[in-house]
């Protein structure tokens, strides 16, 4: 058996708006469209995640609402962690090691640069940057998902709105 977790990084957000907290700024139009794309190339590929985790911040739940209805999925199967939103590697860690083992696929909406870090630390792939919308897939080797940790990964997908290709 293995594991197999999916990142990705919030549709393209509105920009700052005088009165509007960083938590609370909205999907573009842009980012709406970005979410809509993936979701599809995602399920076209049979890459639909038993568990949906996401930030709570209003433009990553946003683009996790789009991916879940696109998948057949209800909003309310969205667990939201506080920990996911302004995070560092050491909480994305603990989110994901605490996964329920009935689990073998989960996806993890989120921000850059922490899903970046974390892409890259449990790859080792050099990961740098997630563009908006973008997508990494990553298997693990093991039976439980509290066994998930630096350099185990496998990352099998890398793709983004726009991409020619995916690696």
């Amino acid at each position: 058996m293995s594991k197999q977790l999916i990142l990705v990084r919030h549709g393209n957000a509105k920009g700052s708006t005088y009165g509007v907290a960083d938590f609370d700024r909205a999907l573009s139009t842009i980012g709406v469209n970005e979410a809509q794309e993936m979701a599809f190339r995602l399920k076209n590929r049979n890459l639909v995640p038993e568990a949906i985790i996401s930030s709570p911040a209003i433009r990553a739940i946003s683009t996790a609402r789009i991916f879940a209805g696109i998948w057949s999925r209800q909003p309310e199967e969205i667990f939201t962690p506080d920990t996911a939103y302004a995070s560092s590697l050491s909480s994305l860690l603990r989110i994901v090691n605490s996964i329920k083992d009935d689990f073998n696929t989960a996806v993890l909406f989120g921000h850059n640069p922490e899903l970046s870090v974390l892409a890259d630390y449990l790859t080792e792939a050099g990961v740098s940057a997630l563009p908006t919308c973008g997508v990494i897939v990553i298997n693990f080797d093991i039976d439980v998902w509290h066994m998930v940790s630096k350099g185990l990964g496998k990352m099998l997908l890398f793709d983004y709105p726009g991409a020619d290709h995916a690696l």
